[in-house]
């Protein structure tokens, strides 16, 4: 199973054995501490929003968005971490057991090239500023299945009067899909607001293609 997909407290336990072998080894195999430290300020931010989510008092939908949003972070920020370590020579069979991560595949895996078209969005506004977002490829529109070499699709958003000129306009935190459709809850300050949402598909090597027409939704 991959942790980093996995439920949210069997990622956490990883997450605090990851790091404790890891800075017990960075200066042997020439990690940035600073990379480190960077990557490990995610994780604990994704640590108290969890604190947050499981407590009673103050178990909310905003808290678990809020908590979603802060794994997607971390998740984002340690990936390429993972890549970099797997590329090192020096890593035994031992150190990627204590760091819990499976070890470079031998010989050439398949090619995967870039993905050439983009996803269409639509959304569905609930209220309560709820919407489901739903996807499908700009050539099979009448499909939900990704195009063949698309691992998700990555959305950016943003929350403006004006239909944004540049997808670096949009700068709420962004969503990765797997399926759609997918459902957000927003911060109910988010009320009465325009959101603009533009998607790309991504690869399994994380290669990003174009990025879709920008949809505009009224957030009730």
């Amino acid at each position: 199973m991959n942790v980093l997909k996995g439920n949210i407290e069997q990622l956490i336990a990883w997450a605090i054995s990851f790091f404790t072998c890891l800075k017990a080894h960075m200066a042997t195999w020439g990690i940035s501490a600073t990379w480190v430290t960077e990557v490990e300020n995610k994780f604990t931010d994704l640590q108290n929003a969890h604190a947050t989510w499981v407590n009673p008092a103050t178990r909310t939908k905003a808290a678990h968005t809020l908590m979603e949003e802060k794994r997607q972070l971390f998740v984002h920020a340690v990936e390429p971490m993972i890549q970099n370590l797997r590329t090192l020579p020096t890593l035994t069979p031992q150190d990627y057991n204590l760091l819990q991560i499976a070890p470079p595949s031998k010989g050439p895996g398949p090619a995967f090239p870039p993905p050439e078209t983009w996803p269409l969005l639509t959304v569905e506004v609930h209220g309560q500023c709820t919407a489901d977002i739903h996807y499908r490829d700009v050539n099979t529109p009448l499909s939900r299945a990704k195009p063949r070499g698309v691992h998700e699709a990555i959305v950016r958003m943003g929350f403006a009067e004006e239909t944004p000129t540049s997808v670096d306009d949009l700068t709420e935190t962004p969503l990765t899909l797997t399926r759609t459709p997918h459902r957000v809850v927003f911060p109910s300050d988010r009320a009465g607001k325009i959101l603009h949402l533009v998607a790309a598909w991504v690869n399994p090597t994380g290669k990003r293609g174009p990025w879709g027409p920008v949809v505009s939704v009224f957030l009730s």
